[in-house]
């Protein structure tokens, strides 16, 4: 699956660990990157299911977004990356997530 990024900060952890580690401490940044390499290396969003780190679907407010676990009680929330008409691009063409932020959305 293809990844992008709303932040450049999100992206720039992504492609350089040092400078994840410094912003996010070591144990978030070794887990966002797992993460990262998990939603790359995934064929769709059912796949990912099953995978560890409890990546779901999220509803309310956020529906239409997904959510998976960081370091307690942070979470990573992305969304399908939607065309011009509002479907989901990646179905049949390509599969397209947008790392959208890291949040405790708990409180």
């Amino acid at each position: 699956m293809q990844v992008v990024y709303a932040d450049k900060e999100l992206a720039r952890c992504a492609g350089d660990k040092a400078y994840a580690v410094k912003k996010m401490g070591q144990r978030r940044a070794d887990v966002y990157l797992n993460r990262i390499n998990d939603l790359q290396g995934a064929a769709d969003l059912e796949s990912l299911k099953n995978v560890p780190g409890r990546y779901h679907e999220l509803v309310g407010n956020r529906a239409g977004q997904w959510a998976c676990d960081l370091d307690h009680p942070y979470r990573l929330i992305f969304k399908p990356v939607m065309n011009s008409a509002g479907n989901i691009v990646g179905l049949i063409v390509e599969n397209t997530v947008s790392i959208l932020e890291i949040v405790d959305y708990h409180k």
